[in-house]
């Protein structure tokens, strides 16, 4: 993929990986990048908007609980640059004690946003095609019994995508649908697990059973991010452990 002078959404940019992510697209000349979050990072916006004087950087504010505030993130886009060529929903929470909201932000937020930019980038409704990228997690894949409720979310989010990437959808809208799924990195998300955990009191005697996991870098998964992106058919599902990364299906 050429990703000179696109117009890009990074639903999320501000969290760890997501920075690092916008960052390398930014590094690719993009022509437009929207990050969508719930708060601004003035501080890291500026950064981004100075290091990078070439692509136009904007900050639009989304609630991804609140089916109208993405609604009118995507309505902004649209008034101000007409069209979208990429869009990365990676966003997220996990704490197994908000249960609804954890549904709410990984999974139906994702929905919503998925079926939004589908509206607006369908070559049937005057768009141009594209690519929209949903960032699951390892935990999608494989059982995790520390985080159940994350887990849910991020299974739905892989079959969800697969689901849109159906041969008939994609002839007639020129959208694609691929599937991210990062194993253990380092951000804020994983602070304190053991506090957020489904069952806490268990949490040390769980994770005993599932084994060790390659750790990696938010940097590090924002590379293979990229290089993902460069080669992904519609469709397919992939796996980000370690630093290394695979098509899983």
């Amino acid at each position: 993929m050429n990703f000179k002078g696109k117009i890009v959404i990074y639903i999320g940019g501000f969290g760890g990986i997501g920075q690092k992510c916008v960052e390398q697209l930014l590094k690719r000349d993009i022509g437009s990048l929207f990050i969508f979050d719930l708060i601004c990072n003035n501080e890291y916006l500026t950064t981004l908007q100075t290091e990078f004087p070439n692509s136009k950087v904007e900050y639009v504010s989304i609630d991804m609980s609140k089916v109208e505030t993405i609604e009118n993130a995507y309505k902004i886009v649209m008034e101000k640059v007409g069209n979208i060529d990429i869009v990365i929903n990676g966003s997220g929470i996990l704490n197994e004690r908000l249960i609804d909201l954890t549904v709410s932000v990984n999974l139906v937020g994702v929905i919503h946003s998925n079926l939004i930019a589908l509206d607006h980038m369908s070559k049937a409704k005057g768009g141009r095609g594209g690519l929209v990228v949903n960032i699951s997690s390892l935990a999608g894949l494989v059982q995790m019994p520390m985080t159940a409720v994350y887990s849910a979310t991020k299974t739905g989010v892989i079959n969800f995508t697969k689901s849109m990437a159906n041969p008939c959808y994609y002839k007639n809208t020129g959208v694609s649908f691929i599937a991210l799924c990062p194993g253990a990195t380092i951000t804020s998300i994983i602070a304190d697990l053991a506090s957020k955990s489904t069952l806490p009191e268990y949490y040390e005697d769980v994770l005993k059973t599932i084994g060790k996991q390659a750790i990696q870098t938010a940097e590090q998964c924002a590379q293979a991010f990229m290089k993902i992106l460069e080669i992904a058919d519609n469709g397919t599902v992939w796996s980000i452990e370690g630093g290394d990364f695979q098509k899983v299906n």
